[in-house]
């Protein structure tokens, strides 16, 4: 199971980041191709393309520094994730929310998630939720094809469709 580091400040789910998922998956197929088009994009030496969830101690500065939400997080006494904050929800996660990148239109239901149930059980939610089907592996967020197996339906396999229960049962430690 993941850890609460997985469960960013503004919602989102790290443990299924393209970038913690290449760096994380042993043996994934083309991980050097795909570090190399991540490091163009984010404009950063391959190097730095590394990054363990923007709340853990190895946290990354390409996400955690350049992130607006995580600074006023970080700001706020008591505040470690925008669930803590009395604010919620501020202009700030709403631009998030409202930004067109997929997976951050996510971002005011997994809040308010993680109020309802806490950030541990909605992170092992999570976590269920984008493993493959066929063979359990975790995928990222725009996974076509299952990196282990070569499953091609992973959208659906991910559960990132709206209103979609996740696909494996959720057991409580």
């Amino acid at each position: 199971m993941e850890g609460e580091h997985l469960a960013a400040v503004c919602g989102i789910y790290c443990g299924a980041c393209s970038v913690y998922r290449v760096t994380h998956d042993i043996g994934r197929k083309n991980s050097e191709r795909i570090l190399q088009r991540l490091s163009e994009k984010l404009n950063v030496p391959v190097e730095q393309v590394i990054c363990e969830g923007c709340l853990h101690e190895r946290r990354s500065s390409i996400a955690f520094e350049r992130c607006e939400i995580a600074q006023c997080a970080a700001s706020k006494p008591g505040v470690t994730r925008c669930s803590d904050c009395p604010d919620f929800p501020c202009d700030l996660i709403i631009s998030l929310y409202n930004s067109g990148v997929p997976h951050h239109s996510d971002c005011l239901k997994n809040i308010r998630r993680q109020q309802e149930i806490g950030v541990y059980e909605w992170c092992q939610e999570e976590y269920e939720r984008i493993r493959c089907m066929y063979c359990g592996v975790s995928l990222d967020w725009y996974a076509q094809t299952c990196h282990r197996c070569g499953t091609r339906n992973a959208r659906t396999m991910t559960g990132f469709l709206k209103d979609r229960p996740p696909t494996y049962t959720y057991y409580r430690a």
